[in-house]
């Protein structure tokens, strides 16, 4: 125990060796895009902007690690069927010209602004900004932090707070730190649109410790607010191998935060994504790490400020790739969700190898 209480796509491309919603409860709605040659798009995020269309970013690379991959961008109707020709994310690629920028993550400001974060090989974290009317991300600005200059990845998006008794502007930017002296962190910064930098950092706080119990490492925090409470979910590893998710919630309001922990039993969740739904509820998708393959499952609960209880675990999709999920997700209507998956499989063993597909899901499904 851890201390401290178009409709759907033709079905003739969906047979055989191609990729796959998971069950008949979902379905798969668009194609954000197919990489060329042995391309893959991994690591995808999406976001809803104020207009009401959607953005959609990830990695494009022909490999999981170990090549230079560069960050893309879509833009989406309201309803997720049709997106724009995929572009680079960053107005000017060269400012990252030869190196591996992975895992990009969206967070969308107060002020309809949306931040953009992801990490390169080597363990530097920067952030890109977008804002209502631009085509393209700003050149990127690395995000350091005391005591988390180098050696911190990020996965999470970030999360701007809502304004509560003079803090205004915050944003919680998740990291994680690896080897045993590692663990799950955020740093705070301030919001300034139109200063440089953009984001004032403020601290860094670290929400759990790895090595505690020995050989446990905590990564991939992802947040959401409900009320004043922010709750996290951590991907747990033990000795290299799954283990239960750690769910830890705090008040970000306070100068020295209170964490509390859980675990989360019989849930092995990498690479995961938190949504607050319309109707307060949180859908929680991720890589499931239980099953072969690790694909993506759903679950959605219904009372995230409380204890977590496993509940409905529905399939969302699998390629059947051996490296999957990495999922995020969007409520486009109330009880209306899409999600992210991408085919990981190269060409030569899939006629839809390197896709990015939209697929939808419903609350009553869950």
């Amino acid at each position: 125990m851890i201390k401290r209480t178009l409709a759907v796509l033709a079905a003739v491309l969906l047979v055989g060796v191609t990729a796959q919603p998971a069950t008949a409860a979902v379905s798969m709605v668009a194609k954000i895009a197919q990489e060329p040659g042995e391309y893959e798009a991994r690591f995808p995020d999406v976001v809803k902007l104020n207009d009401g269309r959607l953005m959609a970013v990830w990695h494009r690379a022909a490999e999981h690690q170990g090549a230079v991959g560069t960050i893309r961008l879509s833009f989406g109707s309201a309803n997720g069927r049709t997106w724009s020709e995929a572009a680079p994310a960053l107005a000017n690629p060269g400012s990252m010209n030869g190196i591996d920028t992975r895992d990009p993550k969206l967070g969308k400001m107060q002020d309809g602004s949306v931040v953009m974060t992801f990490f390169v090989p080597g363990g530097k974290v920067y952030y890109s900004v977008w804002k209502p009317g631009w085509t393209r991300f700003t050149d990127p600005v690395q995000l350091t932090a005391p005591g988390l200059a180098t050696g911190i990845y990020s996965h999470g998006s970030p999360l701007a707070l809502a304004d509560r008794a003079g803090h205004a502007d915050q944003v919680l930017i998740p990291v994680y730190t690896v080897g045993p002296a590692g663990g799950a962190h955020y740093i705070q910064a301030t919001w300034r649109p139109t200063a440089d930098p953009r984001l004032q950092v403020s601290a860094a706080h670290k929400i759990i410790g790895n090595s505690n119990p020995p050989g446990r490492a905590y990564q991939e925090p992802s947040f959401v607010q409900y009320g004043d409470t922010v709750v996290a979910v951590v991907r747990a590893e033990q000795n290299g191998k799954g283990s239960p998710a750690i769910i830890a919630k705090w008040n970000p309001y306070t100068a020295r935060p209170d964490f509390t922990y859980q675990s989360f039993t019989g849930v092995l969740a990498n690479s995961h994504h938190l949504l607050k739904t319309a109707s307060g509820k949180l859908l929680f998708t991720y890589g499931d790490r239980a099953r072969t393959g690790r694909p993506t499952s759903g679950m959605l609960i219904g009372n995230p400020t409380a204890t977590w209880v496993k509940s409905k675990v529905l399939p969302l999709y699998n390629s059947g790739a051996g490296d999957q999920a990495n999922p995020s997700s969007v409520e486009i209507a109330p009880g209306t969700f899409l999600t992210l998956g991408y085919n990981a499989k190269k060409k030569t063993a899939s006629p839809t190898g390197g896709t990015l597909w939209v697929i939808e899901s419903h609350a009553t499904d869950y």
